[in-house]
């Protein structure tokens, strides 16, 4: 007779897998979110972002064995915090040809863990993804935006669309509970036209292009993030350089550095609250090395690290 052992799933790091969100118990959780409102005129676009969950948890595994290595981007432990502390929940079950239900599914999962004060940090998926996150954060009350990307995503609709990733600033921009938007990155023709960038700023967006972060670095983004405010971080990858992060669908020359990314998470961790980060738009298919999954993967550890020590500091 013999037996079998089934192989442990899949986690972001080698963390534990909760798969029951009534029992968890945690500062920080990871989940797959492959899609949520892809444009279906164009679908090879989101099909291209669904294998982004799977290829960064397993770009992730090498650093499994190195909970307890010293970060020396960061001068303390990879992962700052006691064990437990950071569960991934698997990826949530979702449909690309389902938009409303998969925005419904996001919402209510984001909802679960903020009313336990879970951070949530979700790996995509298309930059529709965190509209449903960013409406799933309304028990905060007062949120702030921080939007990493080549875009400013303030279309009203986009092919007929009003919840795709061109519209995600503007979706942002109507709920009652955002008071800040921060964006960061805009640079070369973007998703919006002039009407666009007049109600972003009527509207009080805080606009930082690509040329501005390489002139003036990151200590006037992180100026702008008021102490104490709960900060949900669009990261859309397309917002880094090319030279570091190919692997997207739009990249545009002239985006953020990793050392430019490094120091604005260590400095908004700092200062804010981060209550959900959204890692989007990895495209595993323009990847053949791997290293722009390294990239990703090293920024959404740096994230942890951050949440967790401040967490801690508390």
């Amino acid at each position: 007779m013999t037996t079998s052992t089934r192989p442990a799933p899949l986690t972001f790091m080698g963390l534990p897998r909760c798969d029951d969100l009534d029992a968890l118990d945690a500062d920080i959780a990871v989940m797959g979110v492959p899609c949520a409102t892809p444009y279906l005129q164009v679908d090879a676009y989101g099909l291209a972002n669904l294998a982004g969950p799977t290829a960064l948890r397993r770009a992730s595994t090498v650093l499994g064995k190195m909970h307890d290595r010293h970060d020396w981007d960061l001068d303390l432990p990879l992962l700052a915090g006691p064990a437990g502390r950071v569960v991934d929940i698997g990826d949530l079950p979702l449909d690309f040809y389902q938009a409303e239900t998969n925005r419904a599914t996001i919402r209510r999962t984001v909802e679960r863990l903020a009313a336990r004060r879970t951070t949530v940090i979700a790996l995509g998926g298309e930059d529709s993804v965190p509209t449903p996150m960013l409406q799933g954060l309304a028990a905060y009350e007062d949120v702030t935006v921080l939007q990493i990307d080549a875009h400013m995503d303030w279309r009203d609709s986009n092919l007929g669309e009003r919840w795709g990733l061109s519209s995600g600033m503007r979706r942002a921009s109507e709920m009652p509970f955002v008071k800040d938007i921060v964006q960061v990155g805009t640079r070369g023709p973007s998703s919006a036209g002039d009407v666009e960038v007049r109600d972003a700023l009527a509207w009080g967006a805080k606009l930082f292009t690509g040329e501005a972060v390489f002139d003036h670095g990151v200590q006037p983004i992180i100026d702008a993030i008021r102490p104490g405010t709960n900060v949900h971080v669009n990261f859309d990858l397309d917002g880094l350089d090319p030279s570091i992060m190919p692997a997207v669908w739009v990249p545009a020359p002239g985006g953020l550095s990793f050392w430019h990314a490094m120091k604005l998470i260590r400095g908004v961790a700092a200062k804010a609250n981060i209550v959900s980060v959204a890692m989007v738009e990895y495209v595993e298919a323009r990847d053949p090395s791997g290293m722009a999954a390294n990239v990703a993967v090293r920024l959404t550890t740096a994230f942890i690290s951050e949440i967790l020590r401040r967490r801690r500091a508390a």
